[in-house]
């Protein structure tokens, strides 16, 4: 009778084992419980019944520069944010793909006591398996290192989110900057134009003419339509700004008056060096590279079988047995099985497809470290053509526009010129300064796209670039399997050549230490 309960509790145990898992499960994060808790009110209560917009904050009013901006976006943008999760759930695939497959544990039992198997030692109540699969030697480390490169391409990608984050506050902060000064040149001629009209109106009492009066109150009016126009713009480019900076549209963040720029790189050899190295959208590229190869010898052990390890306990009892001589002695057993990889044409195919993806990456990579470097020219040559603009302005173009006005008034004065004249001569001037405001904001911005597309900050350019680079040269296609063909074996690790790393070097000479060796992947 004791005998019948250790068997039947083998059924019992199964069951408080596969329980087993359910009672070690981790804490969630409080990040996580308090967004499932906010998913799980929005749902149930679809109109929120406090304010929907975030709170208005005055730390981010008024005059900053544009690091201020910068660093507090980097701080709290949303996406920014979301990039770094997505990391951090991508490193979590790693520990998931390299562990082992759950055992398996099973109980076979029979419900009714006399309709069980019956043998010469006797009755056999139940059965208990328990049984492991093992793959092939390498194959749980290579899978964690293709899905550690896709843990480094998530890198790059949140690399590639703080430099656009960077540009995009960079770019609204240089917005800012135009309308501002473009507002304040506009009101400051406003206030030459009202000195005008009353002069017009002095003329025209003493017996001048009333078009000059009408004229200096149409720009009045004209002015008035700009600014109007002008302050439109400026509320655009501060709501581009509290977007960035995940706040409150409401708020009213500000340029300073002088923008500090930096000096537009002479040595565009050296940007496309420095790019080559820094930008994370090549090296996610390259990255995708080791990737496919890592799978590539993934799909080679796939040649090789996995194996399934079991150990067996049958319960054999006397109670109810139909043979005389039944012992009851328990029964145990080794159970050994593996499968068999017939398959070649599907095994081939995914070799086949590994390597043209690392093709196709390689090409990729091609094609962005070209369109890399049209918009390093591009940027440069804008940059250049600003900075050239803004010295002549500066120089040349407004002073003589000052002067030129300064003497239209004097000779309206004594009657030497008319009032139109007067009048085209403000409004040129007019014209140039907000022109010369917004060809620095320009230089701004294109140097902010021009540090995004490098990848590095122009200022800390000298101490990132490499003396020489070599261009990157045309891949040679890998030798093709023919069909009824077994492909080379993969050596063992401590054997195995470290010609992947070799060939890595010879395609992408600067970007050698991005490569480990294979010694290194272990």
């Amino acid at each position: 009778m004791g005998r019948q309960w250790i068997h039947r509790g083998g059924t019992l145990g199964v069951l408080l084992a596969a329980s087993a898992g359910c009672v070690s499960q981790p804490t969630p994060q409080p990040e996580y419980a308090q967004v499932a808790y906010e998913a799980e009110l929005a749902a149930c209560f679809p109109q929120p019944e406090g304010p929907v917009t975030l709170p208005l904050e005055d730390a981010f009013a008024g005059e900053h520069p544009v690091d201020f901006y910068v660093i507090s976006a980097l701080e709290r943008n949303p996406d920014l944010l979301a990039a770094t999760h997505r990391v951090t759930a991508q490193a979590e695939r790693i520990p998931q793909v390299t562990a082992l497959d759950d055992p398996i544990i099973s109980e076979q039992f029979y419900p009714v006591e006399d309709n069980s198997l019956q043998t010469a030692g006797g009755r056999l109540p139940n059965t208990l398996t328990l049984s492991q699969k093992f793959p092939w030697l390498s194959k749980l480390r290579v899978r964690g290192e293709v899905e550690e490169q896709e843990t480094k391409i998530a890198l790059t990608q949140l690399a590639q989110t703080q430099l656009r984050l960077t540009e995009q506050v960079k770019l609204a902060y240089y917005d800012l900057y135009a309308n501002q000064q473009a507002i304040e040149i506009t009101e400051s001629s406003r206030e030459l134009l009202e000195d005008l009209l009353k002069f017009a109106e002095a003329r025209y009492r003493t017996g001048g003419s009333q078009q000059d009066v009408l004229r200096a109150q149409l720009e009045l009016d004209r002015i008035a339509d700009q600014l109007i126009q002008l302050q439109r713009m400026l509320r655009v480019s501060q709501a581009d700004m509290a977007e960035l900076l995940h706040t409150s549209p409401e708020v009213e963040p500000l340029a300073r008056d002088e923008v500090e720029l930096d000096d537009v790189p002479e040595a565009i050899d050296s940007l496309y060096e420095a790019a080559v190295r820094c930008r994370p959208e090549l090296q996610e590229r390259l990255h995708a590279i080791v990737r496919n190869q890592r799978k590539r010898e993934l799909a080679r052990l796939q040649y090789y079988p996995d194996f399934n390890v079991g150990l067996g306990w049958q319960a054999v009892t006397t109670d109810n047995a139909l043979a005389g001589n039944a012992n009851g002695n328990d029964n145990f057993n080794i159970t050994l099985g593996f499968n068999l990889p017939i398959w070649r044409d599907k095994l081939r195919a995914g070799v086949r497809e590994a390597e043209s993806r690392v093709l196709a990456d390689a090409r990729t990579y091609d094609a962005e470290r070209d369109d890399t470097f049209r918009q390093i020219r591009r940027l440069i040559a804008q940059a250049d053509a600003y900075e050239q603009q803004i010295e002549l302005f500066s120089e040349n173009i407004i002073p003589r526009a000052e002067q030129t006005l300064q003497v239209s008034v004097a000779d309206y004065r004594v009657g030497k010129v008319d009032f139109l004249q007067i009048i085209d001569n403000w409004n040129e001037l007019l014209r140039f300064e907000i022109q010369l405001a917004r060809l620095r904001a320009n230089l701004g911005q294109a140097l902010a796209s021009l540090e995004r597309v490098v990848g590095c900050q122009l200022a800390t350019l000298p101490e990132q670039v490499a003396p020489e680079a070599a261009p990157v040269p045309n891949a040679p296609p890998p030798a093709a399997v023919e069909d009824g063909e077994k492909p080379a074996q993969p050596m063992p690790e401590k054997d195995q050549p470290n010609d992947e790393k070799q060939e890595l070097i010879r395609l992408f000479p600067a970007n050698a230490d991005f490569f480990p060796a294979d010694n290194d992947r272990s």
